[in-house]
């Protein structure tokens, strides 16, 4: 029996060996026809349906957003370091993500043997998980992307609806207010996506400033908000999107990431650590490389 089944539903696998690791995800990606053309219709090969890698040292921890960990909210962490990254506030989320505190996005990379050292660098009394999901990524210059960033940056702790963040965005970004001439029409683009969020691939402005982010062929999920009611029925269409109220600095984990039918968790037995790190290091991913200062 292959240890990959061939079906549309979570798996959890357990591995011994190196080479069940990459005849899994070799199988996966054959099962999925991956990677190829996704929710874009612009041809760029960034935002194809593609696999996606996160490795945890204990493998009873559940997939979370750092900043659940975190004593300050977003936008006070975010505050005390506004004057870098010229305003590009992605970039900057990016930079405090791998250098200095949690945030709402969690690390995925495009690279199994990066996903691989983080599985098996720590805990070395406990099974690491390596964590394999497809999805079609939105990109960092695109508006979806400036809008979770701004919910980062609001500063009340108070519920908001989505008209007043619409508002709100319409006012601060020019080229997203060219896009949609109404705020109706942003109303109903943001719901469709702020309950749950989007795996974003990063800009290359982001690796310029960010050398952890570029060795680690990093992306990020970015992760959404929670709402006073389910976006259910009627919530979702253009004349009562406006009216759903939100908690702008809760952190929703989708779906998809507990046990969604695309996420597959590979098992890796402790006494199969080492050997991993040792085969890395021979390809250069080590500690050093991924993390310099």
């Amino acid at each position: 029996m292959p240890l990959y089944e061939k079906k549309y539903e979570y798996q959890e696998i357990r591995v011994n060996t190196n080479e069940d690791i990459n005849k899994i995800i070799a199988d996966y990606n054959s099962f999925y026809n991956l990677p190829r053309p996704g929710i874009s219709a612009i041809d760029d090969p960034s935002v194809y349906l593609q696999t996606f890698f996160r490795g945890q040292s204990d493998e009873s921890w559940k997939i979370r957003a750092s900043i659940e960990g975190a004593k300050e909210q977003e936008n006070e962490i975010l505050a005390d370091f506004g004057s870098m990254h010229d305003g590009n506030s992605f970039d900057l989320i990016a930079y405090i993500q791998h250098y200095r505190t949690g945030t709402r996005f969690i690390d995925f990379t495009t690279d199994k043997d990066v996903a691989l050292y983080f599985a098996c660098s720590e805990n070395m009394d406990k099974d690491g998980a390596l964590f394999m999901w497809c999805y079609s990524p939105h990109k960092a210059e695109w508006y979806t992307a400036s809008v979770l960033a701004e919910v980062a940056q609001i500063n009340s702790d108070s519920k908001m609806s989505v008209q007043e963040l619409s508002e709100m965005i319409l006012r601060k970004k020019p080229k997203i207010k060219e896009a949609f001439k109404e705020t109706i029409e942003l109303n109903t683009a943001i719901v469709s996506f702020l309950d749950h969020g989007f795996m974003a691939v990063p800009p290359e402005t982001a690796k310029e400033s960010n050398l952890r982010l570029k060795r680690q062929s990093g992306c990020f999920y970015v992760c959404g908000v929670e709402f006073e009611h389910p976006l259910e029925g009627m919530a979702r269409i253009s004349s009562h999107a406006g009216y759903n109220m939100f908690y702008p600095h809760s952190v929703q984990i989708p779906k998809g990431l507990r046990n969604g039918n695309a996420l597959v968790k590979m098992v890796i037995c402790k006494e199969l650590k080492e050997e991993i790190l040792e085969y890395l290091e021979k390809k250069g991913i080590t500690k050093e490389y991924l993390l310099p200062d």
